[in-house]
């Protein structure tokens, strides 16, 4: 790799460190799910008994637990 590729990798990871974009970035996780789980159930569930639809519910939810825990563990760890 060459040497501004990896500057512009490294500061793309450390572009997370402050605490106002890990709240905006919580949000946007959020609104996301919401609107996956709004959607999923308007168009795609149609066929789904109600397990089924909770446990994509719950799976959609453990995901979006997961990816925001990871966002703030850093922060968590100071």
């Amino acid at each position: 790799m060459h040497a501004k590729m990896i500057l512009t990798l490294s500061f793309r990871i450390v572009a997370m460190n402050s605490l106002g974009s890990r709240v905006a970035g919580t949000v946007m996780i959020c609104a996301f799910w919401l609107a996956f789980i709004i959607l999923y159930l308007a168009f795609f569930a149609g066929n789904f008994d109600f397990w089924q639809r909770l446990a994509i519910f719950v799976a959609s939810g453990a995901i979006v637990c997961g990816i925001t825990l990871a966002m703030w563990m850093k922060w968590m760890l100071k």
